[in-house]
């Protein structure tokens, strides 16, 4: 029904310049006839305005979405991890290491008592 207004509008002001309505009635009649056109041109305007906007917005809303995945946040394995003892050998604890001690000691006896090579 809106689409037909300004048609309407403009075959009443085609009507009035060909068949003129005497006084007040002609003025009353071109000027709705005139606010119909202008009234539906804007509406028409700003309608097109708000559609570019909405798709411009949803182009901008798709482009984000598209950058998103699944993964974002993970952090990507480089290669096999490398176990310690494939790098330097496992030292020991230090009940081992007294251990290890003492029975350098006794293997060197009396040699030298104190101190281990």
């Amino acid at each position: 029904m809106a689409r037909w207004i300004p048609i309407m509008a403009s075959i009443g002001l085609v009507s009035l310049m060909v068949i003129p309505a005497p006084g007040i009635w002609g003025l009353l009649i071109g000027v709705a006839c005139s606010l119909a056109i202008l009234v539906s041109t804007l509406l028409w305007l700003l309608d097109q305005f708000a559609t570019r906007m909405a798709q411009a917005w949803e182009r901008q809303a798709r482009r984000r979405r598209r950058k998103m995945h699944a993964g974002s946040g993970m952090i990507r394995k480089a290669g096999t991890p490398s176990t310690p003892a494939a790098t330097e050998p496992l030292r020991p604890s230090p009940i081992q290491d007294q251990v290890r001690t003492a029975a350098l000691r006794r293997q060197a006896g009396s040699q030298e008592p104190f101190r281990v090579r």
